[in-house]
């Protein structure tokens, strides 16, 4: 004969509970905001990327540029653009990190997805309708398959709401640590952008002034073509430095996006997954009520 379990203050803090992630699954209020949340930061990763993109295409472009000067009428040709190899370097490994910070964040917004899906909400409907009905009544006391459905029924809850609290979580961190740095760091990022676009422009008319000197002299042309060597190569020292100075932030925005996607989401993900072992082997789902021991008892 199925029992109703003995009314507790336990029995209904974990009831509404139930009630509450049943009404955030099927409503999607939480994933709504994770989703903006994750929208948000994937954009920032994609500007990020093509503002380091376009500075490695500007200093490749400047790296292939070739000076030629004729003493004593032998051609030298020189790559003052070779200087900004170390700073290159550093661009591209930045680009390949944001490159993967964006994939996660891509993925995560995929999974946020699916878990939003009207199968999984179905799905969750009928897991706490099993753990509500397992908190109330008796009716799985004697089933041989309790303990399987409230532990799959748990795990299809945890599952369901784990990415959107882990990026909520993540969020919260982001925003209070994070976020100043990235502000910062993009900002300087995005001066150094326009600084190698200048750089490419004055670098662009140096040489098309240069070819049109076909008339002077021997002693002239040698001259400015020097000259013009000379000043080119200071132009990229002085931008060499500006890249030494972006270092810095360049780094710093390095640490922001693994800590963003990599860090700090596994450290939550560990968290929730010691939560669930905590919910799984708690004895309250699998124990016998108070009233079915008596019921035993008086058999």
């Amino acid at each position: 004969m199925n029992v109703v379990r003995t009314t507790t203050a336990k029995n209904w803090v974990i009831s509404a509970l139930i009630i509450i992630l049943l009404g955030l699954g099927f409503t999607n209020t939480l994933d709504s905001v994770a989703e903006s949340k994750l929208e948000a930061s994937f954009t920032n990763a994609l500007t990020t990327f093509a503002v380091v993109r376009g500075i490695n295409a500007v200093i490749s472009v400047v790296q292939g540029t070739e000076v030629a000067i004729e003493p004593g009428g032998v051609g030298v040709i020189l790559t003052p653009g070779e200087i900004l190899d170390p700073a290159n370097d550093l661009i591209e490994r930045f680009s390949w990190i944001v490159l993967a910070a964006s994939t996660s964040l891509g993925a995560q917004i995929i999974l946020l997805k699916i878990g939003t899906s009207g199968l999984a909400n179905y799905l969750v409907i009928l897991s706490g309708c099993i753990l509500l009905i397992s908190i109330w009544t008796s009716v799985l006391a004697s089933s041989r398959w309790k303990g399987i459905l409230i532990k799959a029924s748990i795990l299809l809850i945890f599952i369901r709401f784990l990415i959107p609290v882990v990026v909520l979580a993540n969020e919260v961190v982001y925003s209070s640590i994070l976020s100043p740095t990235y502000i910062d760091s993009q900002a300087v990022l995005k001066n150094v952008e326009s600084d190698v676009q200048a750089l490419q422009t004055r670098d662009s008319s140096s040489v098309s002034d240069e070819s049109k000197e076909g008339v002077l002299g021997y002693i002239s042309r040698f001259y400015e073509r020097t000259t013009n060597s000379m000043n080119i190569s200071a132009r990229y020292r002085e931008y060499d430095e500006k890249i030494a100075g972006a270092s810095k932030h360049i780094i710093n925005l390095i640490a922001v996006f693994i800590f963003q996607t990599i860090v700090f989401p596994l450290i939550f993900l560990w968290i929730a997954i010691r939560l669930f072992r905590l919910l799984i082997n708690s004895n309250f789902w699998l124990s016998p009520t108070h009233k079915d021991q008596i019921k035993q008892g008086q058999g």
